[in-house]
């Protein structure tokens, strides 16, 4: 072959009638203008999808002077002479003006599509809905235009997948989301906190995601006066869509390294990102969840002497509830307060996106983060005050009704239970579209559902939510009868009618007596004791219907009951295992017998924890036991009331099985291959 570059040379000196060579003039032109046109047009692709907060645009350098670089870097690749450079760069020239002034007058999304409210990534769960939500102005909206977008939702500087984002050099922002629904004043009075109790260095933006309101959210935050630094944006539905979806639309628009979802009725302390931060740069497949308390509504502040938890489980129903312990693991947060890095955000896909209205979202969440691969902390150092719906305070009411709202908590059970679905509503989850939800789940590489059981035994196990014995509770009288639930009571029903099930429950607190332990052991005592101010034959008869006051001296009250010293010593020795149990709970159900009242004992939501003493039950030689001193029993054949346990009815346990769900969790335990030395808390 001949030297390009003499062959070059020697097609200038042929006359234009005679030049066999001008198709190799004319490719050394198209590389001279190709080179730039791929440039521009990846340009315009990098701006239409980082959009200007990328800071690789901003100057209009790059764009303009790096085409003729690559103009003079062809030329020398194809070792031309000046003479086919002057010659080829009038058409060079031309196509790069035409494409800068294409990139000038058209929109970004002109040439990548439009910006959707609820956007996902490649490789995971498309939209499941039918019909996807959009925000009044995409461009407000800098995150992925399609599902085959993927991470261009993210900053130039950090795209090249999920995985790449913990090696970039990112500051250590927070975007803070709130969902917000015909809030009004408390929507900009919680605004206003997080940009006055958060430095502009930390604060990426606060992203109100306004989900329908009537009037538009957008025109009271024109007028708020909320700094400019706090970077307040305002994406709208056209319509509600609910809470999930508002918080997907939020949490895909945000863009700081750390995503905040908060309620639009909430208070944060001074330093409440501090921690959450911390905890976040821990590990960033994680969510962050505050400690919630109670919010004055008049001062917009934490309400004096509030209480503050944080901790929630669920149930084989997808519902939660409130509990406390020494750990800060959670395993299901309560709703809309929790923190979390935008790479784990992205990565799990946020919301189930078939669900609508209100509810179920945090169970959802919190299964597919403990089930694929994340975890759930608390930080105890922030504090956010939350306003609690109270029926008395009409101030507190919710201002919204929403139509077409799913059945999210089957959606729950049908993705995540795996076999103890059947647990859920006996088993009936109608019939919920949950294809690519499952699909995304196996995608991800998630663990059965058994594996969050075992990782939270000390819930599910020690607490007795996954009971060894299930039983019903009769009388020993003459045709005894069963106890049953009525309504948010307890009373008596015949036992071959009664429906009621019951299975010992919740923690069993330091020194609380073991499952067959007797209190009553000076009963044999051949001496009187000395009470206080008076003698009685045992510490039993001490208190005379007065309680702890009438059991002194010899004597120590323990757990509704006068006992001796001794007594009291031997058990407070007794080891914490097995934890299991200190009360009676409602088999299916989430409520406990509770406070032992005159007319009975109430049933109320279980506290698992064990110290909640209008929950301690326990049976005893026959009676059933109660920390308030008295004991159960049967007054009129068909009421339960509270009596002196010397003259207090006595109980027998019937129609013990082993129940399905302690089966399934001992069976699928030994078939994954799961071990009591891990963590269970």
């Amino acid at each position: 072959a001949s030297n390009p570059t003499l062959e070059g040379d020697a097609s200038l000196s042929m006359s234009k009638a005679s030049r066999p060579a001008a198709p190799q003039s004319l490719w050394r032109c198209f590389l001279f203008w190709a080179a730039p046109m791929a440039y521009l047009t990846a340009t315009i692709t990098s701006t239409a999808t980082a959009g200007p907060s990328d800071g690789l645009h901003e100057d209009g350098v790059m764009p303009t002077f790096v085409p003729m670089l690559l103009l003079l870097f062809v030329c020398s690749i194809v070792g031309c002479g000046m003479d086919v450079f002057l010659r080829c760069r009038q058409s060079g020239l031309v196509i790069q003006l035409t494409v800068q002034a294409i990139l000038l007058v058209f929109p970004s999304n002109f040439f990548v599509g439009t910006d959707s409210a609820v956007p996902f990534k490649q490789g995971h769960l498309e939209n499941m809905a039918n019909e996807v939500p959009h925000v009044a102005s995409a461009a407000e909206v800098p995150h992925a235009a399609s599902a085959a977008k993927g991470q261009d939702s993210l900053p130039a500087r950090l795209r090249g997948g999920a995985s790449s984002m913990e090696h970039a050099e990112e500051q250590d922002t927070m975007s803070v989301v709130l969902p917000c629904l015909n809030e009004s004043n408390y929507a900009i009075k919680t605004a206003r906190k997080f940009c006055e109790r958060t430095p502009s260095g930390v604060l990426q933006e606060i992203i109100v995601v306004d989900d329908g309101s009537s009037p538009p959210l957008k025109e009271l935050f024109a007028q708020s006066g909320i700094p400019e630094r706090c970077n307040l944006r305002v994406l709208r539905h056209d319509k509600p869509w609910g809470l999930m979806i508002a918080k997907q639309t939020g949490g895909d628009a945000a863009v700081g390294k750390y995503i905040g979802f908060y309620d639009c009725h909430v208070s944060p302390a001074v330093g409440w990102y501090k921690n959450t931060i911390k905890k976040l740069q821990q590990k960033k497949e994680r969510l962050v969840v505050p400690m919630i308390g109670d919010i004055d509504v008049d001062s917009w502040e934490q309400r004096a002497n509030s209480a503050w938890t944080a901790k929630c489980y669920i149930t084989f129903g997808a519902d939660f509830w409130w509990y406390d312990d020494d750990s800060d693991y959670i395993p299901v947060i309560s709703g809309g307060l929790v923190a979390t890095t935008r790479y784990w955000w992205r990565l799990s896909g946020g919301f189930d996106r078939g669900m609508r209205g209100w509810g179920g979202e945090n169970t959802d969440q919190s299964l597919r983060t403990w089930l694929c691969g994340g975890d759930i902390v608390r930080d105890k150092t922030s504090k956010i005050a939350h306003m609690w719906r109270v029926p008395q305070d009409q101030r507190t009411m919710a201002r919204y009704r929403f139509q077409g709202q799913t059945d999210n908590l089957a959606r729950v059970a049908a993705i995540w239970f795996g076999e103890f679905k059947a647990k859920f509503r006996g088993g009936y989850l109608g019939h919920p579209d949950v294809t690519k939800a499952l699909e995304q789940s196996k995608t991800m590489g998630c663990n059965h559902f058994v594996y969050f059981l075992h990782r939270f035994r000390r819930i599910y196990v020690d607490s007795g939510m996954i009971p060894q014995k299930v039983f019903k509770i009769r009388t020993l009288a003459e045709g005894g009868l069963c106890i049953a639930r009525r309504g948010t009571m307890f009373g008596m029903s015949n036992c071959d009618y009664s429906d009621t099930d019951f299975h010992l429950s919740n923690w069993r607190p330091t020194g609380f007596p073991l499952s067959g332990q007797s209190l009553v052991t000076d009963k044999d005592s051949q001496h009187q004791v000395t009470c206080g101010g008076h003698r009685a034959n045992s510490c039993a008869e001490c208190p005379q219907g007065q309680g702890n006051s009438w059991c002194h001296v010899d004597c120590a009250w323990h757990f509704g009951m006068c006992v001796s010293k001794s007594v009291k010593k031997k058990l407070e020795t007794v080891p914490d295992v097995p934890r299991c149990c200190s009360g009676l709970r409602q088999w299916n159900a989430m409520e406990c017998l509770d406070r032992l009242d005159s007319n009975g004992p109430i049933a109320y939501n279980c506290d698992v924890s064990g110290w909640n003493a209008n929950q301690q039950y326990f049976f005893d030689e026959g009676l059933i036991r109660h920390s308030s001193g008295n004991c159960l029993s049967v007054k009129n054949r068909y009421d339960l009331v509270p009596a002196p346990c010397g003259k207090a009815t006595r109980w027998e346990k019937i129609s013990e099985f082993i129940p399905e769900e302690a089966k399934l969790y001992t069976d699928l335990v030994n078939r994954y291959g799961l071990k009591d030395d891990t963590p269970d808390h």
